[in-house]
């Protein structure tokens, strides 16, 4: 995991990723054929990729940053286009095959893959030995449905024989983010909580330190709220937890960001222990209804945080504000 030192300080993938060396150090002639560890093995690719099959969270996008557009990825259901739209913008009139079940094995073979990415992704050792017979399968370093982005863009890059570019391409958005900070610094030090809520629920869900979308937020400057460092420190290892209606000004902050699917908004809203936390009587709290602002800070990557903090964190800077009685 990277730390929120080696984001300030400027991000090195050869320190965090020793075997990434390899693939830079190729990358100015032909890296093909190239070999891959990750966490379930080794993968060998042989020569550029043609046909590449994204499996997971957001995994196209990577893909595209690097040129490159998949024959086949899931269908972003909350979209019309069944697309992210910083990866639309990107790949123009091109129309990838959008599958609804990112392991449907039959689909998967007959769209004659070169090469399948799963690197955030809850691919186990079954399902990466049934997709390797298919093509080559690249998944994780970490561990399933743990990637970050910058462990995504790393292994993606690295898969395409783009280690060096994949380096420049994590480095462009850790400066980002930290000139992010710079421009909105009233966020430093000020605590946070995020969470969600689905009808009907008796509790929010709320995310932990070690969940990628917290991780980014610490390290502008952000900092947990106490009641979320004391849920994470009983549940450690998880990146998020529960906690009931009756128990909610435990998780009171400076600010409360909330993302919602359909009726969740008004569902939560309509319930009166929720309208006494503080953050939401002073209005320090931030609502994400739209599928753009929940996935662009949800689904963190190379392409959806330039696409989508420039809406979000202007917003998080007016909730402080406010807590500040602004």
């Amino acid at each position: 995991m990277i730390s929120r030192r080696q984001f300030c300080s400027g991000f090195s993938v050869a320190a965090a990723f020793p075997f990434a060396s390899r693939a830079v150090s190729a990358e100015q002639q032909n890296p093909y054929p190239l070999t891959v560890n990750h966490a379930l093995g080794e993968t060998r690719i042989a020569s550029e990729p043609a046909r590449i099959i994204t499996i997971g969270w957001n995994g196209e996008d990577a893909v595209v940053a690097f040129g490159f557009v998949p024959v086949a990825m899931p269908r972003r259901a909350l979209f019309e286009s069944g697309i992210f739209p910083w990866v639309e913008e990107k790949i123009g009139t091109a129309r990838p095959v959008l599958l609804a079940n990112d392991l449907d094995y039959e689909r998967i073979l007959l769209l004659k893959p070169d090469l399948i990415l799963g690197v955030f992704s809850g691919i186990d050792e079954k399902a990466y030995l049934r997709l390797s017979k298919i093509a080559p399968t690249v998944v994780y370093r970490s561990a399933p449905w743990q990637a970050d982005w910058r462990e995504q863009t790393l292994m993606t890059g690295l898969a395409l024989g783009r280690g060096q570019e994949a380096e420049r391409l994590i480095e462009r958005n850790n400066a980002y983010l930290r000139d992010l900070a710079k421009q909105y610094s009233a966020l430093n030090g000020k605590t946070f909580t995020f969470g969600t809520f689905s009808p009907g629920s008796a509790a929010l869900a709320v995310y932990l330190p070690s969940d990628p979308r917290i991780e980014l937020l610490l390290e502008m400057g952000l900092r947990p709220a106490p009641g979320i460092d004391a849920l994470a420190g009983q549940e450690p290892g998880r990146r998020s937890g529960s906690v009931s209606l009756e128990e909610i000004a435990s998780i009171d902050a400076d600010i409360l960001i909330m993302w919602y699917g359909p009726g969740a908004r008004a569902a939560v809203e309509a319930q009166p222990l929720f309208n006494t936390l503080d953050a939401v009587k002073r209005g320090s709290y931030v609502a994400l209804e739209d599928p753009v602002d929940v996935w662009s800070t949800s689904a963190l990557s190379v392409l959806s945080i330039p696409y989508g903090f420039p809406r979000f964190v202007p917003r998080l800077a007016e909730a402080v504000a406010r807590a500040d009685g602004q």
